[in-house]
């Protein structure tokens, strides 16, 4: 009986110490799960901070960029102290910047800079509106032959383009202080001589486009088929300058027709030859007023452009 009472009591003590050797381990195991956290923690603040002043580096680059962009376009610059700080909070990086803007001139009176931004912000605001007025009114306006600036032109030189064998480059008088570079496919159907010292009708109003590494400033206009390309003719004794004008079609040009609005691709369809070989809108002939109306040589019933 004496022998199994002191078995029992070192299995009790056995116990007891497997109790204290596993409290242990549990212990250890805690520690090691909150070191591997803050390791990681440790990481992500490093890398934070990292992603942190490449930030600051691309948003300084950005402002140079900006700054650089704002004097090119004669925006005025007034300097202001910067000063930077970087935060960190609960291991997130938190960049903060404040700007403090120049105490105003001691001469100056205190309300006088309010009055000036409030003056710009009142013929800002005008601006705005009169441009939207303009903008509303253009959009009421009919999109019809009115909206071309069609003028009588004279090609005072022609060359072929350097880099395509199918265009000529043209200098044309269009009535202006400095000549128009335009450039047409014309190689094919018109010889080089026949284009020296030429008139013709020219639309001036379309958006200035680069062809073939050659800047177009006008269109010469054309009656047109797949087969054959005939330049329109003024009637006699027009000047360069003059305007092309439609009987029924009132209304001064558009300044610029603006490509996103397709006016030109809207107009072109309507504009032929009739049976007699003369230019027309809808039937309406081109003409310069006390002068006459402008023709193809011989091609009768067909498209212009």
């Amino acid at each position: 009986m004496a022998g199994n009472n002191a078995v029992l009591n070192r299995l009790e003590q056995k116990g007891a110490e497997a109790d204290q050797v596993i409290e242990y381990l549990k212990q250890q195991v805690a520690l090691l799960k909150e070191k591997a956290i803050l390791q990681a923690s440790l990481r992500e603040e490093k890398k934070l901070r990292v992603e942190n002043a490449k930030l600051k580096k691309e948003i300084e680059v950005l402002k140079q960029q900006l700054i650089q962009a704002e004097i090119r376009n004669g925006v005025k610059q007034i300097p202001i102290a910067h000063s930077h700080t970087a935060s960190f909070s609960e291991g997130v990086s938190q960049p903060t910047s404040t700007e403090v803007a120049p105490p105003p001139p001691k001469d100056q009176p205190k309300g006088a800079g309010e009055e000036k931004k409030k003056k710009e912000k009142t013929e800002k605001k005008g601006e705005k509106k009169e441009k939207k007025q303009q903008s509303a009114s253009d959009d009421s306006k009919p999109v019809d032959v009115s909206r071309l600036d069609l003028r009588i032109g004279c090609i005072t030189t022609v060359k072929k383009h350097p880099d395509a064998d199918s265009l000529y480059v043209e200098e044309v008088d269009v009535g202006e202080p400095n000549l128009r570079t335009v450039v047409s496919g014309l190689v094919k159907h018109v010889p080089l001589e026949e284009m020296q010292n030429r008139m013709g009708i020219f639309l001036c109003n379309l958006k200035p486009a680069k062809m073939r590494g050659v800047v177009s400033q006008a269109m010469l206009m054309c009656a047109s088929s797949p087969e054959k390309v005939e330049i329109l003719a003024p009637p006699n004794g027009t000047v360069p300058g003059e305007r092309v004008t439609f009987e029924g079609f009132p209304g001064e040009p558009e300044k610029e027709l603006n490509p996103k609005k397709k006016m030109w691709e809207q107009i072109q369809p309507d504009l032929h030859t009739n049976d007699q070989c003369v230019a027309t809108y809808k039937g309406v002939p081109f003409e310069v007023k006390g002068k006459g109306v402008c023709k193809a040589a011989t091609m009768a019933n067909s498209g212009i452009k």
